[in-house]
């Protein structure tokens, strides 16, 4: 996989044109900075064997920490505004704490 300056200096080049140099650079930061997640991910789902309960819960957590907030920036920062809550399960809404 490539690195994230690739990454991110990619998706900034193929995107100035419609958004501008820093807006642009800006989805590229948000689009190359879970990289890394999304590489951890795919490996786990084509190894779902070797790994066991608690590896594959700590990638789950570490990925649905990191991700959606990175996803929910660049897709404002393109013009297709804030994230909505397709599936009616509360996304918008604070957890309860118990």
């Amino acid at each position: 996989m490539s690195d994230f300056k690739e990454i991110q200096d990619r998706v900034a080049a193929v995107l100035s044109a419609d958004l501008g140099g820093d807006r642009a650079r800006e989805v590229g930061f948000h689009m190359a900075d879970w990289s890394g997640d999304l590489e951890e991910l795919h490996s786990a789902w084509n190894n779902l064997d070797g790994l066991d309960d608690e590896q594959l819960s700590k990638l789950i957590y570490k990925f649905l920490a990191h991700v959606p907030n990175h996803l929910a920036a660049a897709k404002k920062l393109i013009g297709y505004g804030p994230i909505e809550d397709t599936f009616e399960v509360g996304v918008l809404e604070e957890d309860d704490e118990d």
